[in-house]
């Protein structure tokens, strides 16, 4: 809904160990829902206003931000070409 003040927003996650205790606390603390989980990968709903909070949060934890989308359609497109692709993924220094 382009007219909406506050956008929903998919994070594509990539994390190097577990990652339940971060989906507890994000949920706990932020409300920010897992959708989607495959492997060591995780795609995250939060919104527009708290986006750059939760990614330099993840970041900070040990996650890989893959990528940030509106749709969860190109989210998990882009965790397919991830994972066709073998692409290695190191954790970022800079948050989107």
């Amino acid at each position: 809904m382009k007219g909406s003040v506050i956008r929903k927003r998919y994070i594509l996650v990539f994390w190097e160990s577990e990652s339940e205790k971060m989906d507890k606390y994000l949920y706990n603390y932020y409300e920010i829902k897992r959708k989607y989980k495959k492997g060591n990968f995780s795609i995250y709903l939060c919104n527009q206003l708290n986006k750059s909070t939760i990614c330099g949060l993840i970041t900070k934890k040990g996650g890989n931000i893959v990528t940030v989308s509106g749709t969860i359609k190109k989210c998990k497109k882009s965790l397919s070409y991830t994972m066709e692709n073998n692409i290695h993924l190191t954790p970022s220094r800079d948050t989107p």
